[in-house]
């Protein structure tokens, strides 16, 4: 069977994206750096997710019916595959190290049957329900739903982000847990739905533009406004709907840093082949999966330390610091991502 062809400025979006990810969980110390990186490594994939539909033309292909099969197989079957190894793994390091924690077994536990999801596999269902929402949208929606849908998620994201905060505030740590842990999911896929259309659209939007260096410097513009406007909306944590002391900035960054790497790609990759973004790129979801559930990003850390005895200041020796730690988690994945390419590619959903 003949491999199917990928668009490579989309991977190359998704590796920055999850570089960005893995270098966020790495660093500890608010800085500029991840302020900046905060404004778009999420939102970059549901973007060129959307762009990706609308450029494929992948909708008009298949049924509902065929495209949720499709979806449960790429995304859910890798949430409860990557849920339950990565449980399984923690009690065993728990067993270990002589110091089982059953109610963090039962909080893990609990977290994936409601989608909340442990570390970073809450984007997968995320992803999948937004998907097939974004599908029904742009198959059966009539053009005022569509409006609305361009309109009306940010405000009610960000109203939601703050009922949520209040929720915190009012109920006990074990009542805000089980009540959040649904919540969350439901948050998220607003915002992923919402990433999802513009990015679609953005799409159609650009292909009545047939020049590249003029999406180039379209890419670059956005790209360094994004830059500016990051780091005047701190606190952003989009896996607990936090979206800053500005929530409108991170919503409008997150459409210019996103676009602004899709138009610089999609012209940069006729000089350069950036192999390491490519490859990361093309195995996210794996180095999404795997970088907390297995300790990796612990080992990478303690890995590091030990060569350079990096004290946490914030000074230019910490970014090094952190980017030497980023190198070797991503040698460290290097390995899982060929093992489970090779070995266990049920993993990924791919039987």
């Amino acid at each position: 069977m003949r491999k199917k062809n990928r668009i490579k400025y989309i991977d190359l979006c998704k590796g920055l994206g999850i570089l960005m990810v893995t270098l966020g969980h790495v660093t500890t110390l608010a800085n500029p750096l991840d302020q900046w990186m905060s404004s778009m490594k999420l939102s970059i994939f549901f973007v060129a997710a959307g762009y990706l539909i609308c450029y494929t033309n992948s909708y008009e292909k298949q049924t509902l019916k065929r495209y949720i099969v499709k979806l449960i197989k790429s995304l859910m079957v890798p949430y409860i595959l990557f849920s339950a190894f990565g449980i399984a793994f923690r009690y065993f390091a728990m067993v270990m190290q002589n110091a089982v924690n059953m109610d963090s077994i039962k909080s893990y536990i609990f977290a994936t049957i409601t989608l909340r999801g442990i570390f970073a596999l809450w984007f997968l269902p995320v992803l999948f329900f937004a998907e097939i929402l974004f599908y029904c949208l742009i198959r059966y929606a009539p053009r005022i739903v569509k409006l609305l849908v361009i309109l009306m998620p940010p405000f009610i994201a960000t109203w939601y982000g703050g009922y949520l905060e209040q929720l915190q505030m009012v109920l006990s740590p074990l009542w805000y847990e089980r009540i959040s842990f649904v919540l969350f999911p439901i948050g998220k896929t607003i915002v992923a739905l919402w990433y999802l259309y513009i990015g679609y659209l953005g799409c159609r939007l650009c292909r009545q533009i047939q020049n590249g260096k003029i999406l180039f410097l379209i890419g670059m513009i956005f790209s360094v406004v994004n830059i500016y406007m990051s780091q005047q909306n701190m606190e952003v944590d989009m896996n607990h709907m936090d979206f800053g002391i500005c929530p409108e900035l991170f919503f409008i960054g997150g459409i210019l840093g996103s676009f602004g790497a899709l138009f610089v790609f999609q012209f940069l990759e006729q000089y350069w082949s950036f192999p390491i973004l490519n490859y990361f790129g093309q195995n996210s979801l794996i180095l999404m999966s795997t970088q907390r559930a297995f300790y990796i990003l612990a080992i990478g850390a303690a890995g590091w330390h030990e060569i350079s005895g990096a004290v946490e200041v914030l000074s230019w020796r910490y970014y090094w610091d952190s980017l030497g730690t980023l190198a070797i988690v991503l040698i460290l994945e290097y390995s899982i991502i060929t093992f489970i390419n090779k070995k266990a590619k049920f993993m990924i959903g791919k039987f």
